[in-house]
């Protein structure tokens, strides 16, 4: 993470501006990030130019290809010919255009201000907006406005969002609250990186394509042959810990049940294409994991796997095609309902909108994992129908939509 700059330090990236050759009314820097656009589309200034600082710090210390206005005006059209190449060539996740409040001492109230057009220039994606806003109160900025009058009312992000499709935020920089230290400046230049990597990150998850060939024949073998531990477990990102508990059969009522080695074989490919925290059972025995409220699975789980930097907490089972529901969810009594409402949308995207909450085992509930964990991640269990994983089509979806699910939390 960058550290606390010198006034030397930030006067020497300002004058990386005032510097350049006029040749063009602009600046671009290619960095190598080149999937977030970072601009700054308002005209150089003679002084507190603190989008500008920003973008450079941006670029210079975290990779991030940079687009700046550098001209006196903003009449020169070059500067949009130059962002609509862009996006037609990178396609970026988004383009976050910096600008610095000219009227600070009248906006003291808050030290950013979010351009959206009520959300338009980010396609109505609530959770992009969400990320952008705990991104700023991660690095203690929570004095956040959000669609105030912006500074021209047709701003650049509503430009690239009508025009090219792209998804866009604008961010007003009040310079009245970021010059009163070099440690806030530094804190959002930490901010806007933190905000490009979650960005980032969630992108490459949902795009990434799996081969469900390739998790069938993980599952032939998972499924045909037992480890010589009772359970596995890796430490991957610590972010996301996925547990199959009943990958490998164990017992029920004193009855033999039914192995559900896809939630286990899901693990594995997830952690081998993510690096994911996984635990699931690996050998067919008669320890029952789901009536002991106290077993090595669960110590395992709770003391080498979990750890304070858990977002999620996803426990995957498989459902009888008995059951009429395609999905069951099971929660903890107290959870973020913002969260479920987004998991529900993911469902529902994907045509899973026959499910149920906390229906049924209700006798079991104290036995539930997510009943047991202390850590403060969202916690739940999620049960697919069996009907769902017969072909691949749409084990496809199931597995599309763990992945959207994950996502939410990266």
């Amino acid at each position: 993470m960058l550290k606390e700059l010198t006034n030397k330090q930030i006067e020497n990236e300002m004058d990386f501006f005032y510097k350049v050759k006029r040749t063009k009314p602009f600046v671009y820097n290619e960095g190598n990030k080149t999937d977030i656009i970072i601009s700054v589309s308002s005209a150089l200034q003679e002084k507190n130019n603190l989008a500008h600082l920003a973008s450079r710090l941006l670029n210079k210390y975290y990779g991030y290809s940079i687009l700046c206005n550098i001209s006196k005006n903003n009449e020169d059209t070059s500067f949009k010919e130059k962002m609509a190449e862009l996006c037609e060539k990178d396609k970026p996740i988004i383009v976050i255009d910096l600008t610095s409040l000219v009227n600070g001492k009248d906006s003291g109230d808050y030290a950013i201000n979010l351009c959206t057009n009520l959300g338009r220039t980010l396609h109505d994606d609530t959770e992009m907006l969400e990320e952008v806003i705990s991104s700023f109160k991660n690095y203690r900025i929570n004095k956040i406005n959000i669609d105030s009058p912006c500074q021209n009312q047709s701003f650049f992000a509503e430009w690239l969002a009508e025009n090219y499709k792209q998804k866009a935020v604008q961010i007003e920089l009040n310079k009245q609250y970021f010059s009163l230290s070099n440690k806030n400046i530094v804190k959002l230049v930490n901010a806007i990186h933190f905000l490009c990597q979650t960005l980032r990150q969630r992108d490459v998850v949902r795009s990434r394509h799996i081969d469900i060939k390739k998790l069938r024949k993980i599952d032939e073998n998972f499924s045909s042959k037992d480890s010589l531990n009772d359970f596995e477990y890796v430490n991957g990102l610590p972010e996301i810990v996925l547990s199959a508990p009943h990958a490998k059969a164990g017992v029920f009522e004193n009855k033999p049940k039914e192995s559900e080695s896809m939630s286990g074989s899901i693990c594995k490919i997830l952690y081998k294409e993510f690096g994911f925290s996984v635990i699931y059972k690996s050998r067919d025995n008669e320890e029952d994991y789901f009536n002991s409220k106290v077993n090595a699975y669960k110590n395992a789980l709770f003391k080498n796997v979990l750890s304070p930097s858990t977002r999620l907490f996803l426990e995957l089972h498989i459902l009888s095609k008995t059951r009429v529901q395609d999905v069951t969810l099971f929660l903890p009594e107290e959870y973020d309902k913002d969260k479920l409402y987004q998991i529900i949308n993911v469902l529902n995207s994907y045509g899973l909108q026959y499910f149920s909450i906390n229906s049924v085992f209700d006798s079991f509930k104290k036995a539930r994992t997510i009943n047991q964990i202390k850590n403060k991640c969202f916690k739940m269990q999620i049960c697919f129908n069996e009907r769902l994983i017969e072909d691949n089509r749409k084990l496809r979806s199931v597995v599309d939509c763990v992945k959207d699910i994950i996502a939410l939390f990266l």
